[in-house]
């Protein structure tokens, strides 16, 4: 015989699953607002090579000689943070639906902090390029800061907020490569970004 309080739980569980709003909203927020955001670095690119011949401005003092070390390790930064994002955005696919609202909240909602504020990043560096001042420096800082904190949150959300329960139900390899490329891409924008890149772009 049942327990009807057991059934009652179940129940309630079942009410808290994201379903299709989970999936619409990783969806909008990684992809839609994301290729944004890829949109403001095409942009500023194409703008530096149009008036400078190319867009090395943007490493700063990163591009000096001797500083090749940094330069490559920057690079493979990059390009973990980047093929990272490809399994974070499957895994977050995968257990969006079975999720609570609440957990999707947090998790897209930091990752969409981290885009608005990012949005604002290339367009100050073109501007402090064009024109140096201390106040777009800091501008930019701060900026940075704020993105490398929601970048940590999502993180922190991806990994300690989803239910183990969920998070089981995933294939080992996409739950251990969806985390991993998690950390990539959180990481090297709460460390590089933010913190290693700043003093060598004044």
């Amino acid at each position: 015989m049942s327990d009807p309080s057991q059934s009652l739980i179940h129940s309630d569980a079942e009410d808290e699953k994201a379903g299709s709003y989970g999936t619409y909203s990783v969806v909008v927020v990684y992809c839609g607002v994301g290729l944004l955001l890829v949109a403001t670095y095409v942009w500023g690119v194409v703008t530096l090579f149009e008036k400078h011949g190319d867009a090395m401005q943007l490493w700063g003092h990163i591009g000096d000689p001797g500083n090749e070390w940094l330069l490559k390790t920057y690079y493979a930064s990059i390009l973990a943070a980047t093929i990272g994002f490809f399994p974070s955005l499957c895994y977050a696919l995968t257990i969006a639906p079975r999720l609570p609202k609440s957990t999707v909240n947090l998790i897209c909602g930091s990752l969409l902090g981290f885009y608005v504020t990012e949005l604002f990043w290339m367009p100050m560096c073109v501007a402090y390029i064009e024109k140096p001042s201390a106040t777009i420096y800091w501008a930019i800082r701060l900026q940075l800061a704020a993105s490398g904190s929601f970048g940590l949150l999502w993180a922190w959300a991806k990994i300690f907020a989803v239910p183990a329960r969920i998070a089981e139900e995933v294939s080992p390899c996409l739950r251990v490569s969806g985390l991993l490329g998690t950390l990539a891409f959180a990481l090297h924008c709460a460390i590089m970004d933010a913190t290693i890149w700043p003093p060598f772009f004044r």
